[in-house]
């Protein structure tokens, strides 16, 4: 059990985990082994800003705009530390510590998204609601 099985688990969140063969490392990777488009991609980027991190949730066919948050992306050595996973894998919640979460606009609110399930091989299928609700 990944430590995304064991969060979900303790607290009794209500999704499902779906695991392929093929990698779901990145937002074209995931839209393109489930037949969705990259938009509907929910990208967990993990900032550093000052001495903290800060996890952004970005569309997968958007970008994130790092000057004008002044920070940087963290390196995979930190992402890992933080979180607990490693890029590709990350989800929008259940890190190691936690992490203050900003929605990044463009998410179609209509239409289902797919978050990283705690490995770059499982994602879990969600709604705009209902993941705004998970990551508050």
């Amino acid at each position: 059990m990944n430590l995304f099985e064991k969060y979900i688990k303790e607290n009794n969140v209500e999704i499902e985990l779906i695991e392929t063969d093929r990698t779901t490392r990145t937002a074209k990777d995931a839209a393109h082994t489930h037949g969705v488009p990259v938009s509907n991609i929910v990208k967990s980027l993990v900032i550093k800003i000052g001495d903290g991190y800060e996890i952004y949730l970005v569309p997968g066919d958007k970008k994130l705009d790092l000057e004008g948050i002044k920070g940087r992306m963290a390196t995979a050595e930190e992402v890992k530390e933080v979180t607990g996973y490693s890029i590709g894998g990350v989800p929008p919640f259940g890190h190691k510590v936690r992490l203050e979460t900003h929605l990044v606009e463009g998410f179609d609110k209509n239409k289902e998204l797919l978050a990283a399930g705690g490995k770059p091989n499982i994602i879990f299928k969600t709604s705009f609601k209902e993941l705004k609700e998970l990551v508050e």
